[in-house]
């Protein structure tokens, strides 16, 4: 018996290991999307670990540098975590993450796709994937387009203001039909990072003869989906998509109703003098 327990006690170190391991991370991505320091009884809350357990491991956190605790005992990351984001930053390469997302989406749409980030008053088109079929749309990486209606641009126009990605009521792809080519169609969803930042457009373009993004529900709801995982792989917090559908983004009426809501709101400070 006594040999039969012994490789019980083996096979389950690895175990504790992978445990503790999955406790520091947790307690460590608390801090990521945290607006201000804070203590035990939030940390708690947000990792769902108690407070007992939580203390020893910010003991260890601070003795290396990757936390510090103030004055008055809340907690936030400290020049460690720096140091190691900055060594990421250094040797980040977007293409990494973002070329195979758009040469998976070519082989489960079959059309061509694109990446767009803003330069100002314009698109850029970061990278590109041809598909494969014989007649099709293309677009070369290194082009610039004006920011105009096209769903990349809608995109990009949207949800590069701070909140917007939280007004959008759970709708997030954009589709375009003939707005620079009368034969080509477009549907485009928002990629974030760091910050919840938007990084980019995530785009599938094709041919309108057999491209119809406005009927074509199951692939909006693949793109939305790949744009959702390439978002986590980018840094960002899932939660920036809040109850996401595959339904299409009405930018015009988005941007009216907050126009609506900001008049509103200046009457309503205004008062009656």
């Amino acid at each position: 018996m006594k040999k039969e327990s012994e490789p019980d006690k083996k096979d389950a170190a690895p175990d504790r290991t992978v445990l503790g391991a999955e406790r520091s991370l947790a307690i460590l991505s608390a801090f990521i999307d945290a607006p201000e320091p804070f203590g035990l009884t939030e940390l708690e809350a947000r990792t769902g670990l108690f407070k007992s357990v939580i203390h020893r491991y910010m003991m260890s956190f601070i003795k290396a540098g990757y936390v510090v605790q103030r004055a008055d005992n809340s907690y936030q990351l400290g020049p460690r975590a720096y140091q190691l984001g900055k060594a990421f930053e250094a040797r980040f390469d977007y293409a990494d993450f973002i070329m195979p997302t758009l040469e998976k989406l070519v082989r489960e749409t079959g059309e061509s796709t694109a990446f767009y980030i803003r330069q100002q008053e314009q698109r850029l088109c970061l990278y590109a994937a041809e598909t494969p079929a014989s007649v099709k749309a293309t677009v070369k990486a290194g082009s610039l387009f004006p920011i105009d209606q096209t769903s990349s641009a809608q995109v990009l126009r949207f949800f590069s203001v701070p909140g917007n990605a939280a007004r959008s009521g759970g709708r997030y792809v954009c589709i375009s039909v003939g707005i620079n080519n009368p034969l080509s169609s477009s549907m485009s969803a928002p990629v974030f990072g760091p910050g919840n930042a938007l990084v980019g457009s995530l785009t599938i373009f094709g041919l309108t003869l057999r491209f119809d993004p406005a009927a074509s529900g199951a692939m909006r709801a693949t793109l939305l989906q790949m744009a959702q995982e390439l978002s986590t792989r980018l840094g960002a917090s899932p939660q920036v998509y809040q109850a996401p559908s595959a339904d299409i983004f009405d930018e015009a009426a988005a941007q009216a109703a907050l126009a609506a809501q900001a008049a509103q709101s200046t009457q309503a400070t205004v008062g009656d003098g």
